[in-house]
Order: C-alpha cells, then sequence, then structure tokens
C-alpha cells in the first residue's frame, strides 16, 4: 500500500463523517505533499481551498489528524524510513526514483511532503534537504530545482569541513583535480564531487578519472593572472595564454600538481570571465594594476617585438631590480610569452598579446559580445533575485538574441522558414545541465520550430552531431512521426547554429560523469 492510500484509509477511519469530510482529507494530502505543491505553505494551502486564514487550516490540521495521530499510525512510513537510512547519504532525484520504485509513493507525489508528515507524527529519521552549499533547503529552492540532498545530521558539520578542503583546493593550483584528496573525502567522495558540480559558481571538467575543477567566484590564481594582464592586453591567443599560464604555475611551489596546458585551455575557453572570438579570448571582469617591474617588462617591449633572456635580464638589471626578481618574473610572468621551440639555450621572450589601445576601450563591441556581457551580469543579480527572476531575464535576454528585429527565422533543425511565433528559444543542451558559463553564453540557444522539431529535440529522437541531423533515440510505434524524423535527418546545420562550444551538443549516448 502507498503511503497515500494508506493517510486516506487513516483519515476516512477517523474523520468523522460530515459535508466537509472530503474537503478535510484533500487538505491534508495537500500539505503533505501528495497534490502540485511539493512544501505548501499554510497561507498557500488556505488560498487553495477557500478556506479562511492559516489559523484555520493550522486548526483543522490539528483536530482532524495530528491530535489523534502517533508514529504507528502511518506504517508504511517505517518502510520509507527504514530505505532512507539504509544509505549515508543521497542525492534528492536519486532518492524519489528509488522510493518511487518501491510503490511507497506515486510518481506526483512529493518527498518533502512526506518528510513533514514523517516529523509531525514524531518519527525521527535523522535526515535533512541541503543545497549544494550544505545549508539547509529553503521552501524556494526544493520547489524549483533537483539539485538538494538528504544528508544525516548529525554528519554534516564533518561534510561542512571536507567541502571547505575542496573549494579552498583550485586556490594556488588554479584549477584542482578532486583525486588529489580523495583519500580524505573517502566514502563522501561522489557527493563533495555532486555538491562542487551543483555550485553556483564552478566550472568542472571530467577527464576520464579525474576530476578537474575551479571556483570563479573565488580567490583563484588563474583568475588573478587574468586580472592582471587584460589590464594592459586587449586579446591573447587561447593556447598561447594557456602555455603561458601553465610556465607561470611552474613558478610556483606547490605540494599538488598544477593542470596541464589543455585543462588550462579547455577553462579558458569557457570561463563567465572571458570572451572567446575566433582562437582569441578577451576579459570582461574588472582589472589589477602590474607591479613596479612588469610596468618596466612592459615599457622595454614597446620597442622589441621579441628578446632574448640576457637582453631583457640586462635592461631590468640596470633599473635597479635584484637578479632573483628578475629571474623570476622574466621566466614566470603571465605576462612574457616564453617560446621554447628552439631548446633550452635559444629560448626566445615577447609580450603575451596586443597591447590595450585607446580606441580599444571605445570601439563597439559585436553583438555576441554585446549580449554576453548581458548575460554574464545576471551573475550580479543572482545575489538579490530569486532563480526565478532572474531565470526569466536570462530568457528574454536570448530570445531577443535570436529574434530582436525579425518576423521569420529558419528552425535549426528542419530548416524551414516560420514567423517567430512558431519558433522557441531551444537550448541546445538542457539548461538544468549547464554550468553558469554555458548557461549565460548566447550561443547556448538556438531557433527550433514547434511543428514537431521542439519535441522531437528535447526527446533525444533527433540530435545534431558534427554538422549534420541523426536519428537519435528509438520511437516505437511511431509511423507519422518516423516518417517526419527520416525527412529531417541527414540535413546539414545552418553553421549560424553551430557556433560555439561542441559541448553545448548532447547525443544519446552521453553520460554524466556524475551518476
Amino acid at each position: 500500500m502507498t503511503i497515500e492510500a494508506e493517510l486516506i484509509e487513516f483519515l476516512d477511519g477517523n474523520i468523522k463523517s460530515g459535508g466537509n469530510k472530503k474537503r478535510d482529507i484533500e487538505i491534508i494530502k495537500y500539505y503533505y505533499g501528495l497534490h502540485e505543491s511539493p512544501w505548501p505553505t499554510l497561507d498557500e494551502t488556505a488560498n487553495r481551498f477557500n478556506i479562511g486564514t492559516r489559523e484555520r487550516i493550522r486548526q483543522l490540521l490539528n483536530c482532524k489528524f495530528r491530535d489523534y495521530s502517533n508514529k504507528d499510525s502511518i506504517t508504511s512510513l517505517r518502510h520509507f524510513v527504514d530505505i532512507l537510512q539504509s544509505r549515508e547519504y543521497w542525492l534528492t532525484s536519486e532518492f524519489e526514483k528509488h522510493i518511487t520504485a518501491t510503490n511507497l509513493i506515486s510518481q506526483h507525489t512529493h518527498v518533502k511532503g512526506i518528510f513533514n508528515l514523517i516529523e509531525d507524527l514524531n518519527i525521527d529519521c535523522g535526515y535533512e534537504f541541503y543545497s549544494p552549499e550544505l545549508k539547509v533547503a529553503t521552501r524556494n529552492s526544493i520547489g524549483i530545482n533537483n539539485d538538494t540532498c538528504l544528508l544525516k545530521k548529525a554528519h554534516i558539520n564533518e561534510l561542512r569541513k571536507l567541502l571547505k578542503k575542496a573549494q579552498g583546493l583550485p586556490g594556488r593550483c588554479g584549477i584542482a583535480n578532486l583525486n588529489y584528496i580523495k583519500e580524505d573525502l573517502g566514502d563522501y567522495y561522489q557527493l563533495i564531487l555532486f555538491l562542487i558540480e551543483k555550485s553556483k559558481n564552478s566550472w568542472v571538467k571530467a577527464n576520464g578519472s579525474d576530476y578537474w575543477y575551479i571556483f570563479e567566484n573565488r580567490d583563484n590564481t588563474i583568475i588573478n593572472y587574468c586580472e592582471k594582464i587584460f589590464g594592459v592586453i586587449h586579446s591573447i591567443d587561447s593556447y598561447k595564454l594557456a602555455s603561458t599560464f601553465r610556465n607561470s604555475l611552474d613558478g610556483r611551489s606547490y605540494h599538488y600538481p598544477y593542470p596541464p596546458v589543455d585543462m588550462i585551455h579547455a577553462y579558458l575557453k569557457s570561463s563567465i570571465f572571458l570572451v572567446n572570438s575566433s582562437s582569441d579570448v578577451k576579459f570582461i571582469g574588472e582589472t589589477t594594476k602590474l607591479n613596479d617591474i612588469e610596468k618596466d617588462i612592459l615599457i622595454f617591449f614597446e620597442n622589441h617585438t621579441e628578446t632574448s633572456f640576457s637582453a631583457l635580464k640586462k635592461n631590468l638589471l640596470q633599473k635597479g631590480y635584484g637578479s632573483a626578481n628578475v629571474l623570476k618574473t622574466t621566466n614566470h610572468s603571465p605576462l612574457i610569452y616564453v617560446d621554447k621551440t628552439q631548446g633550452r639555450t635559444r629560448y626566445t621572450y615577447s609580450l603575451i598579446g596586443r597591447r590595450k589601445l585607446l580606441q580599444d576601450e571605445i570601439q563597439e563591441f559585436n553583438s555576441y559580445e554585446l549580449y554576453l556581457r548581458r548575460l554574464r551580469a545576471l551573475l550580479e543579480d543572482g545575489t538579490d533575485d530569486t532563480r526565478e527572476q532572474v531565470a526569466r531575464k536570462e530568457q528574454h535576454i536570448l530570445q531577443e538574441w535570436l529574434f530582436k528585429d525579425k518576423t521569420h527565422e529558419n528552425c535549426a533543425i528542419c530548416g524551414r522558414e516560420f514567423s517567430i511565433q512558431s519558433l522557441v528559444t531551444a537550448h541546445k543542451k538542457p539548461r538544468a545541465n549547464c554550468n553558469d558559463a554555458e548557461r549565460l553564453d548566447p550561443y547556448i540557444v538556438m531557433p527550433v520550430c514547434l511543428m514537431g522539431c521542439d519535441y522531437f529535440y528535447e526527446k533525444m529522437f533527433v540530435y545534431i552531431n558534427g554538422m549534420v541531423i541523426e536519428a537519435g533515440l528509438e520511437l516505437p510505434n511511431a509511423k507519422t512521426e518516423s516518417s517526419y524524423i527520416e525527412k529531417i535527418v541527414g540535413r546539414r546545420v545552418d553553421p549560424r547554429w553551430l557556433l560555439g562550444e561542441p559541448s553545448f551538443f548532447r547525443s544519446p549516448n552521453m553520460q554524466s560523469p556524475i551518476s
């Protein structure tokens, strides 16, 4: 028997017959998450059933249920708690699937409502809902996303210490590998990995068994490098920048390995602080000032395209800088690109990129950069606005990016032209699976028609592979739908809708790094 069925049976047997009995049972079911709302307030319940005030709902819950019920009234709750306590922790979405499979709840039942029922019956389960920041989840966060976890309240302080350790790791590394502290995390490794991935300001990338990450809202060596060099440099080749940053990191001692160049490059190509145009990147964050020796290096390169170590060293020594300072700055400065292709005795040194000029400051941004900056500015709004408010602003900007000043556009999937009323702003990758940099990138969306393509793409019956539409998941016993899919499979996608990271596009066999 489901918890809902047993609750109804209990209420039916204990509430006296009368004209309001059926309504009262529905009110109690609603309050405990057995309708559309996962965690309704007393006020919300009163409004839903048009029954006066919150105090009236409280009185009804007490006299019709709470006052005569106890921990043994709904016996199926014991099974629910036993399953909950069988693991040290659960992802809420995982627990919902597991508990639904046992037939204790139906698919429309909200787990948080069952927890409220357990609490009111004085059953101590020992678990609580927590956000990715390990704060007790709010009503708002539970209602709009599935990023919460069910954790033992007795272990939360230990988990917060482990998460803090993981959060501090990228500071010196630039980009950290969670495997560095895998032994310290023990059985909580997968949980900490999940919390990092779901954190608001994290950038993550799985590479085989390695899990690289950075928190873009925390002090970090790579971000500090960007703040320094982009105060004086306009734009830089992204791979050259990654190589220079790795060279700079090598000049710093640390007991964990620094990230490989390819991983630094992957981050630079998708950071919320950087705008990518062809192979070059620009920085859109706050910049910092150079120190004295860096200023003199900049002056030196005003008259030199490239130079040798000896020439640069001689110039700086003449200005009164000590040998140790000169050696470290010239060989490991993020401002200087060291070309090592000709061998150790023939290194050449050059400024990492083109100097920022006055016209760079006053020139208009191209359309992509303009919209990117508008979207990235929403990260600041997120501290004051609710997630729903930020999402609405975000969607409005993305719609404007695709359809501003247009009456018609072509569907990215079938290629046919439609009025913009028949097109949606479709995410190439599900929004819920995007990190901040992906979610706030104009290239994450494309126009898709409501004449079938939106449904087929969202459900993965078709997908984009390279530049072509491919057949995805099978759609059995659907002759009309299959005929439509056959017509668009093999069609080449307009290059406009292929811009952005290849990882924006998913395929039926792609798996998330978090299981």
